[in-house]
């Protein structure tokens, strides 16, 4: 049996190579859908909401397909869809006689076989977690899958407005414990900007001021380095779990691509997969001492993230970069560049809310004369101190 090319009018799909009768069809699977792959919670069962005059598989989160054709005895449509799992199986026969099948193939990947006797023409499209295949060109829109769990964006919406509950107790706060981390460090200057300013440098004096403030305040405080020494990305993400942090905050500068003096303000991220192209060259940026393992690699592991620890750290985001504008925005001329979801590696396997602070363009002359000065520093450390302290009174 051989492959032939995709059927017309298909999207977003790739075409198969040569695959023998047992791989093209249905394998048998327990009826957890997908055996030990589970994906971190992250992927949930999908369903056929629609068999006829359309077929409509729809999933929980977004997905990827792989379409081939099988000509032979029988002619077969098939896709491959990932991340996802069903249930159970799904086998009916269609009004025209075309056989559908839809059944996880094995872990993490579910196959939708069309099968007739004859060749059939077939249109098909692929839109946010959900796949539609039909027999007539497509007169209506495609929306997003009904299943899909609402984005982060989604959730903290109205955020912002929720009020602030009572002021935590002394003994609340002992028991709070923040784990924060200066970037860099050591043999890694960071982000080298104007005037020769050095990212380690400012960010390791801005944590300091941070730690001894939130200390007065009376809580649990760790820096992942008290001075000029390089620590593995890996190293900073352990010692916030040993220490079983309620919150890990990387403190960080930034630099402007191809060192564009312009850009300029305060922003906040927080680890989750992005299509945003900023964020994605911040990140890459941040990221320089991760060694084997590519960006598609990172894209991979970070579409299995936990979703609830994604929205905790975005609205921590939200808190901090809203306690520095506060602070900071009657004496100084900030700008506030928001809070955005980024492939940042040191936040990854941090087992609590956890953001990166990029705390101003170290190529951009405003920026940079600001952070060198030890009142600014100080009073952006208040200001990140009033954000903690509002996450912790809307989130106990």
């Amino acid at each position: 049996e051989k492959s032939s090319k995709g059927v017309k009018g298909s999207k977003g799909m790739e075409n198969g190579g040569e695959l023998s009768r047992e791989e093209v069809g249905i394998s048998p699977s327990s009826s957890n859908g997908g055996g030990d792959w589970e994906g971190n919670g992250a992927v949930g069962f999908g369903k056929v909401l629609k068999s006829w005059p359309e077929i409509l598989v729809a999933f929980p989160n977004p997905i990827q397909v792989r379409h081939f054709q099988i000509t032979g005895p029988k002619f077969k449509e098939v896709f491959d869809l990932t991340p996802a799992k069903v249930e159970k199986p799904y086998f009916k026969t269609l009004p025209n006689r075309i056989r559908l099948k839809v059944a996880q193939f094995k872990p993490g990947v579910v196959r939708v076989v069309l099968e007739g006797k004859e060749k059939f023409k077939l249109y098909s499209r692929i839109g946010e977690g959900v796949l539609e295949l039909g027999f007539k060109p497509f007169k209506k829109k495609l929306k997003k899958s009904p299943l899909l769990k609402s984005s982060s964006e989604e959730e903290v919406k109205n955020y912002q407005e929720m009020p602030l509950a009572k002021k935590l107790t002394k003994a609340q706060k002992k028991g709070k414990v923040i784990v924060i981390d200066p970037g860099h460090g050591g043999k890694d200057p960071g982000g080298v900007g104007y005037r020769k300013i050095k990212e380690k440098e400012i960010v390791l004096r801005i944590s300091k001021y941070l730690a001894q403030i939130l200390r007065k305040r009376g809580y649990q405080v760790y820096l992942t380095r008290a001075r000029d020494r390089f620590i593995q990305l890996k190293e900073r993400t352990r010692f916030a779990n040993q220490k079983k942090a309620d919150l890990f905050i990387s403190i960080h500068g930034n630099i402007a691509y191809h060192h564009n003096p312009r850009l300029r303000g305060i922003e906040v991220y927080y680890l989750s997969p992005t299509k945003n192209e900023r964020a994605i060259r911040v990140a890459m940026e941040e990221n320089k001492e991760i060694k084997g393992l590519n960006y598609l690699d990172q894209r991979v592991i970070l579409n299995f993230l936990n979703k609830d620890r994604i929205v905790a750290s975005h609205k921590f985001g939200i808190d901090v970069l809203n306690g520095i504008y506060n602070a900071l925005r009657k004496r100084y001329p900030i700008r506030k560049n928001g809070v955005r979801g980024g492939p940042f590696w040191v936040l990854v396997g941090t087992q609590m809310p956890s953001i990166l602070v990029e705390v101003g363009y170290l190529t951009n002359p405003t920026d940079a004369k600001l952070l060198k000065n030890p009142k600014f520093q100080q009073r952006l450390a208040v200001g990140i101190a009033d954000g903690i302290e509002a996450y912790f009174r809307k989130n106990r």
